[in-house]
């Protein structure tokens, strides 16, 4: 009888970020900001704020907020007379988030607490707008994370949330079959790699009206941006969970770095922000 599968962990679900080693998260912390300063991300997350129409003066929280890059561009939308809170289960993550708040000149609109998605740390209906960003599909038992979005918005305010779906990760390998099974097997080791999927019906019968969907799919072609340094971390997690051996991940890399010295380098994955309103 052969063995069941072995379930990897996710290096950015709640429970593994909070108990890893702070060289670890610092580590994660600057993927964070790679992704974040990528052109196609800095492109997508204006789009997604626009949709929200983010004003001067409001009160919008972010959750899962990581290093704070959509609690700072948030910051700036908001302005001197708005405010943003950003929760995080991670002191570490936090503690990177304020200092480069601090770099950037933002900091003063901005407050950062611990917390988890599933119980915020925060009053009913106290702000404007919420938003999970990456976020859910790394939270155990993410469902119960949705009323409490509902709950900390208030009635009329707007609820955001950007995730990814890792099944369409896209990337320029000539090893189809090779892939497929990382690709496989990576999706898998998100805690729950099909939540965004959901989220729209999950979203609606938690009482949020007027919900809609959009897909952006950012791509790169720097080997040396974030899509780049992802490619590695999941031929590593395919050979965590037992989906391909350490030969054939070795084989798969040297011919990645093949792809990347010849210019033909690409990757994305695309994500589904999804978005609505609170009933007045």
């Amino acid at each position: 009888m052969s063995e069941p599968p072995r379930r990897a962990a996710d290096p950015w679900n709640e429970t593994t970020i909070t108990a890893a080693e702070e060289a670890g998260i610092r580590e994660l912390a600057r993927l964070l900001e790679l992704r974040g300063q990528g052109e196609d991300q800095t492109a997508i997350r204006a789009a997604y704020l626009d949709l929200l129409q983010i004003a001067p003066g409001e009160r919008v929280l972010d959750v899962g907020c990581g290093t704070g890059v959509v609690t700072r561009a948030v910051a700036t939308r908001v302005g001197p007379t708005g405010h943003v809170l950003g929760v995080d289960p991670s002191p570490t993550m936090l503690a990177v988030a304020r200092e480069i708040a601090e770099r950037e000149g933002v900091a003063e609109q901005i407050e950062f607490r611990v917390g988890d998605a599933r119980a915020l740390p925060v009053d009913d209906a106290a702000f404007d707008v919420v938003l999970a960003i990456t976020a859910l599909s790394h939270t155990t038992d993410a469902e119960q994370a949705i009323p409490e979005l509902l709950r900390a918005v208030r009635p009329g305010g707007r609820v955001g949330v950007f995730d990814i779906d890792p099944e369409s990760w896209i990337i320029s390998h000539p090893d189809r079959a090779l892939t497929r099974r990382i690709s496989a097997a990576a999706t898998d080791i998100i805690t729950d790699g099909w939540l965004a999927r959901r989220l729209p019906g999950l979203l609606e019968a938690a009482g949020l009206v007027d919900v809609r969907v959009r897909a952006f799919t950012p791509v790169e072609r720097d080997p040396t941006g974030y899509y780049g340094s992802l490619a590695p971390m999941r031929a590593a997690q395919a050979v965590q969970a037992g989906a391909v051996s350490d030969e054939e991940c070795e084989r798969w890399l040297a011919a990645l770095r093949v792809e990347q010295a010849a210019n033909r380098f690409l990757a994305g994955l695309t994500h589904l922000f999804i978005w609505g309103r609170r009933p007045a």
